[in-house]
Formats: structure tokens, C-alpha cells, sequence
């Protein structure tokens, strides 16, 4: 079997749910699709508990993509406050806008942890890939955060950016492929219709799974073959 979920955000308690009741086997995959940091308490130690599950895989979502890039300078200055001051240009900016996307958390215990600890999860961040794309049932399933920017099906998914994945802002209405299916997360559902509300939207080609789990709704995950869907 193949699982997906999306956007946990610190929420451990739903994380072991969702393990529990999907119970994967060793020859099982779980991808991840990004944000499994920030908002909530524990994003350090779900990454923690991931890393040493060899049969989870974890895609980039836009909470890792800033998390890899600045964590490393935080630490060097000793604090975010300090980091952003050394800053110049852009990369002053994104900093700026990931503190406001509640990550203090995730800084302060990415900094409690010992250097060994440290660069286990610098590490980690490095096996999150931008994409994934696998045959499940004579289905092709391509799973990205947040979606493809600037999308043309002529186009290689290897051309793409890691951006093009991590900030996409995905048209729901209108399928990428006319031959495979879109998975991601990023979006709650409630915002591409309020029929969504916390719950995963599957339609023209396109299964959109966060259900809003940072902001108090389900931790939603699915099956690819069957397609199934399952919520904690």
C-alpha cells in the first residue's frame, strides 16, 4: 500500500494517531508532503520520529524549504533575532515572513538540541524531496506541496524548481495532466470550497488532502489503490 498525508504542523498527537490507524507494513511507503513543522508544538519531534522510519518518505512543503535555509544560520548567531540582523535583501525577508508563520517553536527546540541532534535534523532536510512521481494500479501520481507553478505538460517535472512545487498557487478548477493525478497538500480544503470543509477534495484529476489539521481541523491521509481516504 501507498499512503499520503499532509500538513501536520506539529500536531503529534493526530501524527501517532494517523500511524495507528493506518498501521503501514515495512513494505508499505508513507509520503509526506511537506509542513510537517511550525503552527503546532512538536514539528522537531515528528521530524525526529520520520527520519528513523525507513519506509516514510518526506516531500518539501514551504515550512521545510524555509526551516533547511535558515535554521542553520539561527543556530551560527545564537538566536532568529540575531540571524535577521546579520541579513541583508532577500534573504532578510524571507526570514522575516517565516517568523511570522509561527515557527518560534520549531526554532527553540531545533536550538535545545545537542550538535549531534542539530545535524541529524540539518540532515534530514535534505532527503525532502520537491516531488514524487509513482505507478500505483495503472495510475500515475505525482505528489508536490503545494503544486506546479507556471505549469505546461509539455514540460519536464526535472525542470521545475524546488519553488515551483513549494509555492505553488494551484487553479483547482482546471486538471494539470490529462494523464496522471495530482496530489497535494498546502491548501485547506475549506478555502477551495466551503462543501470541503475537513474534508479531502478529489476531483478533475486532482486529490487536495490538507483538511486543516494546523489550524484545528482532521490530519487527513489516503490510500492510492484503493483509493481510500482516512481522517484523524
Amino acid at each position: 500500500m501507498t499512503y499520503v498525508i499532509g500538513d501536520i504542523h506539529g500536531n503529534k498527537e493526530k501524527y501517532d494517531a494517523m500511524l495507528e490507524k493506518l498501521s503501514p507494513k515495512d513494505t508499505d511507503a508513507v509520503f509526506v508532503l511537506g509542513d510537517v513543522i511550525d503552527i503546532g508544538d512538536d514539528g522537531i519531534a515528528i521530524l525526529q520520529d520520520m527520519m528513523y522510519r525507513a519506509n516514510v518518505y518526506p516531500v518539501l512543503g514551504e515550512h521545510e524549504y524555509m526551516a533547511k535555509k535558515f535554521l542553520p544560520v539561527i543556530a551560527e548567531k545564537g538566536s532568529a533575532e540575531k540571524a535577521l540582523a546579520a541579513l541583508e535583501g532577500e534573504e532578510k525577508e524571507q526570514l522575516a515572513k517565516w517568523l511570522t508563520m509561527k515557527s518560534e517553536k520549531t526554532i527553540a527546540d531545533f536550538l535545545s538540541l545537542d550538535e549531534e541532534g542539530r545535524e541529524a535534523v540539518l540532515d534530514y532536510f535534505s532527503e525532502f524531496t520537491p516531488y514524487e512521481e509513482l505507478e500505483e494500479g495503472g495510475k500515475t501520481f505525482v505528489l508536490a506541496h503545494a503544486g506546479i507553478n507556471n505549469f505546461d505538460e509539455g514540460k519536464s517535472l526535472e525542470d521545475y524548481s524546488e519553488e515551483d512545487f513549494v509555492f505553488a498557487k494551484t487553479d483547482y478548477n482546471t486538471p494539470c495532466f490529462s494523464d496522471k493525478y495530482l496530489v497535494t497538500a498546502h491548501t485547506p480544503t475549506v478555502a477551495i470550497g466551503k462543501e470541503f470543509a475537513g474534508k479531502v477534495y478529489s476531483k478533475k484529476r486532482h486529490v487536495a488532502i490538507d483538511c486543516g489539521c494546523g489550524y484545528g481541523g482532521r490530519l487527513a491521509a489516503v490510500c492510492l489503490n484503493p483509493l481510500k481516504v482516512f481522517y484523524c
